[in-house]
């Protein structure tokens, strides 16, 4: 710490000099001046912390002095001197930033006290004006970041406070205007596909994109990209808001259109590419982002490797598509007769009448729900429903939702085909034959541990249809068919071999003695030993 002593009597700045306890106070150096002139020119080299001043003095006064300092951009703390009569000078010192004053004459341990207070007040100061360097320095370090994280803010919230969102964009000094904003968003083809491989191949998928369409961004002039979502990539640049929208709108087509081909050009990927409607204000940004959105989305769902402007997609959002009932018809009776191989030409049929809707892939994909809906009220209705249909009609809905032209084509020719084929082998091989079947498995493997799905995979049915099947044909449920088969099996080894009981237990899967036996008297109306002694004479523990 530097403290500079200011008074034109010799004696008072050499008395405060040599009687305040400086080194206690960590005070480094101390300097004297006769007058605010002499303190001005010492000032300016020594760059003292704390000023002890007098207010009255010849040449420049304490108030001078002050102002003088304030002008230059001084930073520095003052503590007053004063006498009575000086009291309205005090009172203006305060007003120009003096911590404290002191009355003459000077009493050395207030002063030392005041002193003590006002550098430890300087060393706070000190500490919070380094740590806000630091902190600007980081900030200034982590701008990139931020900067990414407030666009990101931009385009997916409607901010109250529009000014707000303008200081953000200054103080992450965004190289754009705040107005007259284009937004593309790019779109990396297939990149469910990349997202499977490495992290170091998306990665480096995403550079490629970004530094191609920053390349191509000089010839538009400023701009900033980032990745709002792991495969999307979204710029802004400015346009000339004094040319008409549809120029505006041809140029930013056109401009999106270069990037695509360079893309396609320079590297292995390819990208669609959403324009949205101009943005005039940086409120309107997450409006953009969802019409950029929506039109890659809808690009997505019919093709790749395209750009389509927001605007241009009003012919499919006004149009209502029709539902293809007549081949819906078509389809579930394919399916109630069991028609495999008329599957695939009825599906292409019924995508295709779809397809000449025009619809938007909204409408599209819940046209494929409904007709999931059909399937899966079909094959409940006979018997033939999957196990847990609510999950896997579920599953399916889910499908639909996600998939794109193609892949729901895939899907719906898959879910169609798979119920007829299901309503096929329930034709031909009846039910009678598929109990039987059932049966003959559960008497071969009477000593594992038997699942209806176990049996249903071998039967080739669903465990649903297999229980229901079960029993109509037999009148007894599929559990307490196996069980009755283990009990047969039981009485069997009981009376014509020496096994223990607790051997033929395990043997049969039942591992719990007395579970075995309470399931063996339900059935047989005795217990295992008792059995045994009934057929064979012999007596038998269970234990």
């Amino acid at each position: 710490m530097k403290v500079l002593l200011v008074d034109d009597k010799e004696s008072v700045v050499q008395g405060i000099r040599k009687h305040i306890p400086w080194d206690r106070l960590d005070v480094a150096e101390v300097e004297t001046a006769m007058d605010g002139l002499e303190a001005l020119a010492k000032q300016r080299t020594f760059k003292a912390d704390l000023i002890i001043t007098d207010i009255r003095m010849p040449n420049m006064d304490g108030i001078e002095l002050m102002e003088k300092l304030k002008d230059e951009g001084e930073s520095v703390w003052y503590i007053v001197l004063s006498g009575y009569e000086e009291f309205d000078y005090a009172k203006q010192a305060l007003s120009l930033g003096a911590s404290d004053y002191v009355l003459k004459p000077v009493n050395i341990e207030e002063l030392t006290g005041i002193i003590d207070k006002v550098l430890q007040d300087i060393r706070i100061e000190k500490t919070e004006v380094e740590q806000k360097v630091i902190f600007q320095q980081k900030i200034k370090k982590s701008l990139p970041a931020l900067r990414r994280q407030y666009l990101n803010e931009m385009i997916h919230f409607q901010h109250g406070q529009p000014v707000r969102f303008q200081d953000k964009w200054a103080f992450a000094e965004i190289p754009l205007k705040p107005q007259a904003i284009g937004l593309l968003c790019f779109s990396i083809d297939h990149f469910s596909e990349i997202a499977r491989t490495s992290i170091e191949e998306v990665e480096l998928s995403r550079f490629i994109v970004e530094n191609i369409v920053e390349d191509c961004l000089k010839e538009w002039g400023e701009g900033i990209a980032f990745f709002p979502e792991w495969g999307r990539l979204v710029l802004m640049v400015n346009y000339n808001p004094s040319l008409a929208g549809k120029q505006v709108k041809e140029q930013l087509v056109g401009f999106a259109e270069s990037c695509r081909q360079a893309v396609e050009q320079n590297s292995k990927l390819t990208v669609t590419i959403g324009v949205s409607s101009l943005c005039p204000e940086i409120n309107n940004l997450p409006e953009a982002f969802r019409q950029a959105m929506e039109a890659i989305d809808h690009v997505y769902f019919f093709d790749r490797n395209l750009v389509v402007h927001y605007e241009d997609l009003v012919h499919y959002r006004g149009k209502q598509a029709n539902y293809p009932s007549a081949r819906e018809k078509e389809l579930i009776a394919i399916v109630r007769r069991g028609q495999t191989n008329l599957v695939d030409r009825a599906v292409d049929q019924f995508i295709n009448e779809l397809k000449q809707g025009e619809g938007t892939p909204h409408q599209f994909r819940y046209s494929c729900i409904q007709l999931v809906t059909v399937l899966s009220r079909i094959l409940s209705e006979l018997g033939l429903e999957e196990e847990h249909p609510a999950e896997a009609l579920k599953r399916k809905y889910e499908a639909c939702e996600s998939a794109n032209l193609y892949e729901l084509h895939e899907q719906i020719t898959e879910w169609v085909g798979q119920s007829a084929r299901l309503v096929s082998q329930s034709i031909q091989t009846g039910s009678k034959h598929i109990v039987d079947q059932a049966k003959d498995f559960i008497q071969r493997n009477v000593q594992e541990t038997i699942s209806l799905s176990t049996v249903a995979d071998y039967v080739k049915v669903s465990p649903t249809y297999l229980s229901g099947l079960f029993k109509k044909e037999t009148s007894s449920t599929f559990l307490e068919y196996v069980t009755d088969t283990k009990m047969e099996q039981a009485k069997d080894w009981l009376k014509n071999s020496p096994v223990p009981i607790y051997e033929i237990a395990e043997r049969l899967g039942y591992y719990d003695r007395k579970y075995f036996r309470e399931m063996f008297k339900k059935k047989v109306g005795m217990t295992p030993s008792e059995y045994r002694e009934s057929e064979t004479g012999t007596l038998d523990s269970e234990g």
